[in-house]
């Protein structure tokens, strides 16, 4: 199926890189799009819908034409909107949609949404577009793009095209050599490259894209990070809290406790940011309820959480939930976090107080995994006073990497990562 997929995307986008540009990525678009069961489709420009699997042509449209996909317990329909008339599909359980030179794929998904005074909710993308039927009943779409198109709309949604330049570059560079890195993280679960959530990299396809962070990834077009002259695992979080994390299992050397401020004053870099610092507390019935839910770190009657210890970052190594009847269960800091929710306990970098009501209260630092870039951090250091360069930036989170235009001299098999959360 890959090379089905390939031929589509030359005949739907040109690729300029050269004969030695990376493979076409395969992008799901689970953030908006993940159990859809009602669809539209259209592009600018003229187009054609195909089986994805064998290639035959289903349809033909001019430019904003409208066709919508529907998925029902009878199985998935293709019709005309204009005229109103099914499109026969030939038992096609996935169609790609091709736009024409210098075209973009538009798509709506119904199912789930109000209409507003916008109008219908369309989304733009480069490459092509596959809709393709799942075992539940639902539909799947995915993006196939290259690898540099990709990245503009990969910069806006993780470190955003109002930020100063140098940190948009850092974030390019960063975000091609995860994305190299990563290639197939979602090929058993979902048979795609990435996601365009948090488990992967943020995306916001044509719709997020600036001339300014557009620029940002052309001018460091083919840079990627290396260690020992492989792809790192250039993993990254919106804020390290003052001290990046470290990889304990010691196959990440380049993933250290590193601290993240200005070494003339001791000055952190992102302390103006807006989780920098942070501070939340349960009641003792709310994080049993929590913790009851998850056999992890449910036990028959809650006593008591308590941190076991620290890595050198200062982030939760395990800690335990104690039961009235003796039984101890013990998890992973991350795993803790997961279980209390992201959003909540926003980072593991925490001192955790018993307050006299019983209560939970956690100060924390930072936002994240804290793993490699903080973003936060690189925003900060690109502006004033610091004025720092993107490879300074990089080299600075990412220790002992070395940035180069070394995109087609290294391999770049998948190595675990940890989720972007």
């Amino acid at each position: 199926m890959r090379s089905v997929f390939a031929l589509a995307f030359l005949l739907a986008t040109p690729i300029s890189a050269g004969a030695d540009a990376p493979a076409p990525l395969r992008i799901g678009l689970d953030h908006t799009f993940r159990h859809s069961t009602f669809l539209l489709l259209s592009c600018n420009r003229q187009f054609t819908l195909r089986d994805a699997v064998t290639n035959q042509p289903l349809a033909h449209g001019a430019g904003y034409t409208v066709y919508k996909v529907q998925m029902s317990a009878l199985g998935m329909t293709l019709t005309d909107d204009l005229k109103d008339t099914p499109v026969p599909l030939h038992g096609a359980s996935a169609l790609s949609v091709l736009p024409g030179p210098g075209g973009f794929v538009r798509i709506a998904r119904l199912d789930s949404q109000t209409l507003g005074t916008k109008g219908l909710p369309w989304y733009s993308y480069r490459g092509f577009l596959t809709v393709r039927r799942e075992p539940d009943t639902t539909l799947r779409v995915i993006n196939t793009i290259g690898l540099e198109p990709y990245l503009y709309g990969v910069i806006p949604a993780e470190i955003g095209a109002n930020v100063p330049v140098e940190a948009m570059k850092a974030q390019a560079v960063a975000a091609r050599t995860y994305a190299l890195k990563n290639r197939g993280k979602c090929v058993a679960e979902g048979g795609f490259d990435l996601d365009d959530t948090t488990h992967c990299e943020g995306y916001y396809g044509l719709d997020g894209e600036t001339a300014l962070s557009n620029a940002a990834v052309d001018a460091t077009r083919n840079q990627v990070l290396t260690y020992r002259d492989q792809l790192i695992d250039a993993i990254f979080s919106t804020d390290s809290g003052g001290v990046t994390a470290c990889d304990l299992s010691g196959e990440c050397p380049y993933l250290q406790a590193v601290k993240d401020c200005n070494g003339v004053d001791g000055s952190e870099y992102a302390a103006t940011g807006k989780y920098h610092s942070w501070s939340y507390t349960f009641m003792p019935a709310q994080i049993a309820s929590l913790l009851s839910r998850d056999p992890r770190t449910s036990v028959t009657q809650f006593v008591s959480l308590t941190i076991d210890g620290l890595d050198p970052s200062g982030r939760i190594t395990t800690a335990t939930v104690a039961g009235a009847d003796g039984t101890l269960k013990t998890v992973p800091g991350p795993q803790l976090r997961q279980i209390l929710g992201y959003d909540t306990l926003r980072s593991t970098r925490v001192i955790l107080t018993r307050m006299s009501n019983g209560a939970y209260k956690f100060d924390g630092k930072g936002w994240g995994h804290g793993m490699g870039m903080s973003q936060d951090g690189a925003v900060a250091m690109a502006g004033l006073p610091y004025r720092k360069t993107y490879t300074q930036i990089l080299t600075h989170y990412y220790v002992g990497a070395k940035v180069g235009n070394d995109l087609f001299a290294v391999a770049s098999t998948r190595s675990a990562a940890q989720p972007g959360f």
